[in-house]
């Protein structure tokens, strides 16, 4: 399939803005199928159909979440592929649950925490973060975190948690 370990294929395409996370998904050879009929409690899944993977997201969900929720199962699926067995259900609150068809109990608190982690990391990166704030900064004026989420294409409680643990709620206005 690939010769490139999979977190280096991620890396080579963290440089527009918005990060295309679906394109990121297809280069792993992962199938992407957004709007799926998940159930009520469920924000997305990943799961394995043969030798490839499927990453769905609920259609219930606002865009910008479903671009979270893509970057979180693939998190799973770079982090911890050798537990994924048949899939994983992540509910809205992104844990793995018993509502769905893939209830995995290999995937812990830890697990779940690592994939918000990496899905920040790809929606957000670091230098593009940086360098747009830096071309929006002009003088004493700050962008407003509003004005940041669209750009990325997140969440203010994405945008908000990721300037937050790089140290940057500062350099923006509008954090609660």
């Amino acid at each position: 399939m690939m010769n490139k370990r999979p977190i280096d294929i991620v890396k080579e395409r963290l440089d527009t803005v918005p990060v295309n996370v679906g394109a990121i998904l297809r280069a792993l050879d992962v199938d992407v199928r957004k709007d799926a009929e998940l159930g009520e409690d469920i924000s997305g899944e990943i799961r394995r159909d043969g030798e490839r993977y499927i990453v769905s997201t609920s259609g219930d969900e606002h865009a910008f979440r479903q671009r979270f929720t893509l970057a979180h199962e693939l998190g799973h699926f770079v982090l911890h592929k050798s537990l994924i067995g048949t899939g994983l259900d992540d509910s809205k609150m992104y844990r793995s649950t018993e509502a769905g068809d893939f209830y995995n109990t290999a995937i812990k608190l830890a697990h779940e925490r690592q994939a918000n982690s990496f899905a920040a990391k790809v929606l957000m990166p670091k230098p593009l973060l940086k360098q747009k704030i830096e071309e929006m900064s002009e003088g004493d004026s700050k962008p407003h975190i509003s004005e940041l989420c669209d750009l990325f294409q997140v969440s203010y409680s994405a945008m908000k948690w990721r300037l937050v643990n790089l140290g940057w709620a500062h350099k923006v206005e509008g954090i609660v």
